[in-house]
């Protein structure tokens, strides 16, 4: 792992972010709390969200977040996080209250799709498929807005 993102421990990652929702499901599963899984995605041409834009991102995420949650760098141009004991009804509080954290960097918005477990996944891997899908219509349909599963 590269050695900035070490530096806050509930940023990991993508190997471990995979690990470590499977684990949180079966908890959830046995203690009954919901899962929340959110991609984030800024709405910036491709070229210029760079993979340190992108690390950056991560990071500031990580900060922001609660210590029992996980971000991590999804893939090139994302952003994954891991919300323990959210449910979809409070996704949008949650990235309100990132996206005022994240004025840090002027001008940013972003395109975010959620998915739940178990109130509208069935698993782990479905919540972060949800997300990921309803993050790239955010982002076909304008951007800088949230798009949540019914």
């Amino acid at each position: 792992m590269n050695a900035s993102l070490s530096r806050l421990p509930n940023v990991v990652n993508q190997r471990q972010f995979t690990f470590l929702l499977n684990r949180e499901i079966h908890k959830a599963t046995r203690l009954q709390y919901p899962l929340s899984v959110l991609s984030l995605s800024p709405d910036l041409p491709r070229r210029k969200a760079t993979p340190d834009f992108i690390r950056r991102l991560v990071m500031l995420a990580g900060s922001l977040i609660r210590s029992t949650d996980l971000a991590t760098s999804y893939d090139a141009s994302s952003v994954a996080l891991l919300l323990v004991d959210a449910e979809t009804q409070n996704l949008g509080r949650i990235l309100a209250r990132l996206k005022g954290g994240m004025e840090l960097i002027p001008g940013l918005t972003l395109s975010v799709g959620g998915g739940c477990y178990p109130q509208t996944a069935t698993s782990g891997e479905e919540a972060v498929q949800q997300a990921v899908e309803l993050m790239a219509r955010a982002r076909a349909e304008g951007g800088n807005c949230l798009y949540l599963p019914i």
